[in-house]
């Protein structure tokens, strides 16, 4: 997996995020405490819930 210093910088609530570099998978950030962040997945399916993950491992979603 790449490291990816610097893209979480500008993140805000509700953005669209992958969870590194490489991922398909897309999420929306719920909330950001410290150097965490609570993220869940965009699609509507079983099995899905938030998670907290690591700032600095997201990545923007290009729109």
């Amino acid at each position: 997996m790449t490291e990816n210093p610097g893209t979480h910088a500008g993140l805000e609530i509700g953005d669209k995020v992958k969870v590194h570099s490489e991922g398909t998978s897309v999420f929306t950030t719920h909330e950001h405490c410290g150097d965490d962040a609570l993220v869940e997945s965009v699609l509507s399916a079983p099995g899905t819930y938030p998670f907290h993950t690591k700032l600095d491992r997201l990545v923007p979603v290009e729109s």
